[in-house]
């Protein structure tokens, strides 16, 4: 198998000179394509607007979850909802999430 060594090189230098042990989800992301391993289609939505229109550039259902080094297992902090389906849906997910998540409880987020 064939892969890109300087990308790999490059995510795994980032997230150990932010002295971190675990890599966010589009770093993992990065890996996997850096290895030539097909995953489903995702983005990084900066407000709801962006998570509605994403969404439907994806193609429903969808699942939204929050992308943070502080918070490793999404589900069990309950910022993964699933299967939405409808632009107003992500718009909803998301507002919460950015409510439940703020940047004053995360700072490195």
């Amino acid at each position: 198998m064939s892969h890109d060594k300087s990308a790999v090189r490059k995510i795994l230098d980032q997230a150990k000179a932010a002295g971190r042990e675990a890599l966010t989800a589009p770093e993992a992301r990065g890996l996997c394509e850096a290895y030539g391993i097909t995953i489903p289609k995702e983005g990084v939505a900066a407000s709801a607007d962006e998570a509605a229109k994403l969404a439907e550039k994806i193609g429903f259902p969808v699942v939204m979850k929050i992308v943070s080094p502080q918070i490793l297992h999404k589900t069990e902090a309950g910022g993964m909802p699933k299967r939405l389906t409808r632009p107003s849906s992500a718009m909803r997910a998301s507002t919460t999430a950015r409510r439940k998540f703020s940047a004053s409880r995360f700072s490195k987020c």
